[in-house]
């Protein structure tokens, strides 16, 4: 039983869903259990087929043992807690625990599966990429040793447990465990101390019992210590009963997690689930036991995690997908677009980040080592990525590198906020935006610094200096680039937000720090205003002109980070000022306040209005909040969200926030979320709350990327909360949550969604229908709005309908009108597609059994594709879609299948059979036997000596014995099953078996020089054995064990094996063990006596060197065959250095003496 007193560490996600009426105190939940055993699907190292997460570490577990791994809990919370001088080294230890003698290939199967999915796609080869990865709650080991067993599961307290189970009749003196790699091992007080370079762990003295009924009867048990191999000393119990063998191990020093998850990047999609995006710094397999170093870069990866918001508990969280090579990721900015896909921008430094065939760019560009936060470094430059998911996180659709060999995407940090640095707060550095169109195109803002970023169709196509904003444009399979343009002057610029209005021309806002930063004349701030200012800029739909741009801000420094567009393309900015920036009167304003709101006309020639928020300050002091996330609803309602406090660059307690009557939380440690609703017009503050824990270690913000509200006014928010192992982050009543627990001792990334209340209208996703499908009933939220559109019409007695006709192909806009607050119609729009209908045919399918081959399936006309259980691309696979009877589909590649036929296909059992038990006959049973006990009757046996009715005869071993596998075969039903038999002939007892080792080269009348080591083999495998080595040492129930003669001497070998109720006694050929001698004379006169140098030192080969008194070499070999004479060389003494193929070493003189 191994038990943690650290809880274990996963994602916290606090997703919420609570009403801005709702004014609540945080509630705290006791966790569910967490520990998973994670299947190997290829996506880590084969060794491993199960890995879970441990405190500070991570539980390898394959056949023969488990392996940990444990990085250094300080070394890791340094990086959690944004320390400013932090080495991307990070300490690290493993060692691992074998099952010695024990069954190499003991079954290992996973118990009571979760309900949660994993993804994995690490590296460029899709081989290792994994989809639908299952988590399980314990893992059961069968016959490690003849009848013992293990289990490792989570107790109910949240810890680790394992136990051996003997079976009746089993020896449990069997269990061996070799510790490998660790430090140091020691029992104290009956306990196991075991050292690492970063931490102790302490196994308990162990306990034992047996259940006699429900009565557990305790059975004395202690350790046992034998150089680095445990092992179990058993007072007296009942052999005929089952016996529970339960160590216990603490973890005691570790009270870190790897599984971190660091907020960055949220959104959402059509259905209200919530995205979050993050980086978690995820280990491998160790590539050898002991002490060694992790690199916090190269093992950073993109986690995304996708949320139903709706309901609590496991089921919350519908997938999590990791995406990364062997550099450092991170994800800048989540997309979902109309089809569900998750599109994702992010960066990279691999070289193998997962790119897909035919991508835009599949090769990684490079360029100068990049740090862009302390700690976590790009050491072989960035490049940007875009990635597009499947819905359920299972596929990886597309996905490409986009840059040049500067650094791309990333913004370095300053050496002093008041530099005027692009950077002015923490997690600027990755800041970026992706948005998608309604044909899925991709559409991203930037930065680069490399002066070959690709531009193809641009504006702007030379890099003009420092670092450029980049605005691009890719196809909807990212195989092409549509357009790309540099947008940026002779010093730092970089694009934070995009948008796109219906006519799909491009707006995008951000910073600049030059004063030719490219505007055009008419614009609101054709010129430089001083300082780094913010700019609003509008390119055409085919990125080659630059329609608009403007420069925003005062003399001070300014950013706009965020931008929206209304109805009628009036431009929305939110940033960051460190002037006075103009509040236009009558509208709602906090005169001095460091945020700002500001509308345009869709030229960018005039400012319809512009205010400040937050709390005034004196000038020269930085901002408050860091904008994370920015709305203009249907209604012109304004909706911010931003973060404040202590783990910014210039700290400023945002606690003086205004906020209103009915906030979610009224008041703030300083370090908080601060949300707020602002009226059509910016004429007044309607709703605002901070949110975040009261008190904790470290404030809750973001590490960069962009989150989203969605057009309804939910904001959906990534969070990095928490800090110093906290659970503090408030959950309101009411509000569904994945975790409310922080099982990490730092940072974990926590997401909230809030929704703001008000009435806005919602049409639902876009529909598809086929043409000659019935009328569709249309609904929407909130209840009671009115339709219109093409083929829209009243349903009698309420509702509306939309009714397909061949005059409605393709897409028909239809809008969806309530009645908002005040006197605002929100209205949005709904495309339905009207699909033609094309006949489609699909080859039937014959039954097959579920073993038989995959079926090719045929359909026309080609260029559809094949849905349904056990189909992959064109083929079905029996043993996939399992026994039954399925319905496949052939579909013309449309949403709703209009286009589609269907064929059903039976997948039939195979019969069961069996071949009856294993059968040992001892050397002298010779006589054929009938084999009886096998199921149902009327099969046909296979192999070697056995006839189809089953008559056995054995055939002759020459007394060594041979394992037989027979097979018994039913066919039933078309299918046809076998099941194994084996025959076991147990060998004869013989004497004087040679040894299987190469002959002593140095000493031929030897089997080998003390100390000398040898492996044994039994003659045949499979039984249960006790060897005797005939020296005084204890004998050894080993198969094959390995035996060290330490002394010379003359040694029987003897070995008892039973292979079941044959007793076999094998007598080896003695072992001769010579002593190791080397003379010190030589006398090379040519009479054949003691002429060579001919030590008897080892049996394997030896390098010789030979020195004279002045350390001259004179003599060199490195396979040395007892052949130096000395030749050449005076009389006199010599000095030699032998040294074997294992390391074994000799030092000393010899005297070439040629007269006597």
């Amino acid at each position: 039983m191994l038990v943690s007193t650290i809880r274990y560490c996963l994602f916290l996600a606090a997703t919420l869903a609570a009403l801005r009426t709702t004014a609540a105190r945080p509630v705290h939940v006791a966790p569910a259990q967490t520990l998973e055993f994670i299947e190997n699907k290829g996506q880590w190292d084969a060794r491993a087929h199960y890995v879970a997460a441990l405190p500070a570490g991570r539980l390898f577990v394959a056949p023969t043992g488990f392996t940990y791994s444990f990085v250094s809990p300080a070394a890791l919370r340094a990086h959690h807690e944004h320390a400013a001088q932090v080495s991307d080294r990070i300490p690290a230890h493993a060692y691992t625990v074998t099952f010695e003698g024990g069954n190499a290939r003991a079954a290992l199967s996973p118990e009571q599966p979760t309900t949660e999915h994993r993804n994995y796609f690490l590296g460029k080869d899709p081989q290792h990429w994994a989809s639908d990865v299952r988590g399980f709650r314990q893992l059961q080991y069968a016959d490690i040793y003849p009848g013992i067993g293990a289990r490792l599961y989570e107790n109910a307290t949240q810890q680790l447990e394992y136990d051996f189970t003997v079976e009746p009749g089993a020896r449990p003196e069997r269990i061996r465990l070799r510790y490998s790699g660790v430090e140091r091992l020691v029992l104290k007080d009956g306990n196991l101390l075991i050292s690492t370079s970063v931490g102790f762990v302490t196994e308990q003295a162990p306990r034992a019992w047996q259940l006699r009924g429900t009565r557990r009867v305790p059975v004395a048990c202690r350790f046992e210590l034998t150089g680095t191999t445990v092992s179990f000393h058993l007072g007296r119990y009942n052999p005929r009963l089952p016996l529970i063998i339960d160590p216990t191990v603490i973890f005691s020093s570790f009270t870190g997690s790897t599984a971190d998850n660091w907020g960055f990047t949220a959104t959402y999609d059509a259905q209200g689930n919530m995205y979050s995006g993050g980086v978690a710094f995820e280990p491998g397999y160790p590539a050898s036991p002991g002490a060694f170093d992790l690199s916090f870069n190269g093992n950073v990866d993109i986690a995304i995690m996708k949320y139903n918001t709706s309901v609590s508990g496991p089921a919350a969280r519908l997938y999590a997908t990791y995406l990364g090579g062997f550099g450092s990721e991170a994800p800048h900015s989540l997309e979902v677009n109309s089809q569900d896909e998750l599109v994702i921008l992010g960066s990279t430094s691999s070289s193998n980040y997962p790119v897909t065939t035919n991508a835009y760019d599949v090769t990684f560009n490079g360029g100068p080592s990049f740090e862009p936060l302390s700690g976590i470094s790009y050491p072989a430059g960035s490049d940007l990525v875009i990635t597009k998911l499947r819905s359920n996180g299972s596929a990886l659709l597309a996905s490409t590198y986009l840059g040049g060999t500067g650094t791309d995407g990333l913004l370095a940090t300053p050496a002093s906020v008041n530099s005027g640095s692009l950077v002015q707060n923490y997690g600027d550095q990755f800041r970026g935006d992706v948005i998608t169109d309604g044909a899925g195109n991709v559409y991203l803002a930037s930065s680069t610094s490399s002066f070959n970023f690709p531009v193809p169709n641009g504006y702007q196509t030379t890099l003009r200096g420092g670092t450029d904003a980049v605005v691009c444009k890719l196809s909807a399979d990212l195989r092409t680039l549509v357009w790309s343009t540099f947008l940026g002057s002779s010093s730092a610029d970089a694009a934070y937000s995009i948008q796109i209005d219906a006519a799909r021309s491009v707006y995008v806002s951000g910073g600049t720090q030059g004063n030719n930063f490219p505007t055009t004349a008419g614009s609101l701030h054709p010129t430089s205003q001083g300082g780094t200012d913010g700019f609003v800029a509008h390119l055409s739909s085919s990125g080659n002109a630059l329609l608009q741009s403007s420069y925003i801000g005062t003399s001070a420094t300014d950013q706009a980070y965020f931008l929206q567009l209304d109805a009628g393309n009036n431009v929305y900015l939110l940033g960051q000022t460190a002037g006075t920036y103009p509040v236009t009167t009558g509208l709602y304003a906090v005169r001095g306040a460091r945020q700002f709101i500001q509308k345009l006309n869709p030229t960018l020639s005039a400012n319809l209005y512009s205010t400040t928020f937050g709390v005034a300050v004196p000038t020269g002091l930085a901002p408050h909040i860091s904008p994370t996330a920015f709305l203009v609803d249907d209604c012109e309602r304004i909706y911010v969200c931003g973060w404040g406090g202590s783990v910014n660059y210039d700290p400023q307690s945002i606690a003086g926030f205004p906020v209103t009557a009915n906030a979610i939380q009224r008041t703030s440690d300083g370090s908080d979320f601060y949300l707020a609703q602002f009226t059509p017009g910016m004429l007044a503050l309607e709703y605002a709350t901070f949110f975040g824990e009261n008190g904790g270690r470290s404030g809750e913000h973001v590490d960069g990327g962009t989150s989203r509200f969605d057009k309804r006014g939910l904001v959906y928010q990534a969070v990095c909360g928490g800090c110093g192992g906290s659970s503090g982050f408030p959950v309101p009543p009411g509000a569904g949550t994945y975790s409310n627990t922080n099982k990490s001792s730092n940072c974990n990334n926590a997401a909230f969604k809030i929704d703001f209340g008000q009435r806005l209208a919602d049409p639902g996703p876009n529909r598809y229908v086929c043409v000659s499908a019935a009328p569709v009933v249309l609904g929407g939220t909130p209840a009671g709005g009115t339709w219109s559109g093409p083929g829209v019409s009243v349903i009698s007695g309420g509702g509306y309908q939309f009714t397909p006709s061949p005059a409605l192909l393709g897409r028909q806009v239809l809008t969806y009108s309530v009645a908002s607050t005040g006197t605002c119609v929100s209205t949005r729009p709904l495309r339905m597609t009207v699909l033609p209908e094309t006949p489609a045919t699909f080859a039937p399918l014959p039954a097959v059994c579920i073993d038989g081959a995959a079926i090719t399936l045929v359909a026309s006309p080609p260029g559809g594709t094949f849905s349904g259980p056990g189909v992959a691309g064109s083929t079905f696979s029996p043993a996939t879609a399992g026994v039954g009877t399925f319905t496949l589909r052939y579909s013309l590649n449309d949403t709703v299948s209009c286009n589609a036929a269907t064929q059903t296909v039976v997948v039939k059992k195979l019969p069961d059979v069996t071949a009856g038990n294993d059968t040992t006959l001892c050397a002298d049973q010779l006589r054929p036997f009938q084999l009886r006990g096998m199921r149902p009757a009327g099969g046909t046996w296979s192999g070697p000596s056995v006839s189809a009715a089953g008559l056995f005869t054995p055939p002759n071993t020459n007394n060594k014995g041979a394992i037989l596998t027979l097979r018994y075969s039913i066919a039933e039903n078309g299918c046809l099953n076998s099941a194994p038999r084996q025959i076991v002939l147990a060998p004869a007892s013989v004497a004087n078996v040679r040894l299987n080792v190469p002959e002593c080269q140095s000493a031929p009348e030897y089997t080998g020089l003390a100390p000398f080591t040898c492996t044994f083999e039994p003659v045949l495998p499979g039984g249960t054995y006790q060897w005797s080595f005939g020296d005084g040492t204890p004998t050894s129930d080993e198969a094959g064990p390995t035996h060290t003669f330490t002394e010379p001497g003359t040694y029987l070998v003897r070995l008892t094996a039973r292979y079941a109720g044959c007793e076999v006694l094998t007598q080896f050929a003695p072992v001769v063990v010579g002593e190791v001698f080397v003379p010190n004379i030589i006398t090379p006169n040519g009479d054949s006596i003691n002429d060579r140098f001919q030590p008897r030192f080892s049996c394997r080969p030896a390098r010789l060197q030979v020195f004279t008194r002045w350390g001259n070499k004179v003599f060199e070999t490195a396979d040395y065959h007892n052949n130096w004479r000395g030749e050449n060389l005076p009389d006199g003494v010599y000095y030699y250095y032998l040294v074997d193929a294992d390391e074994r070493k000799a030092r000393g003189w010899v005297e070439v003496k040629r007269q006597l």
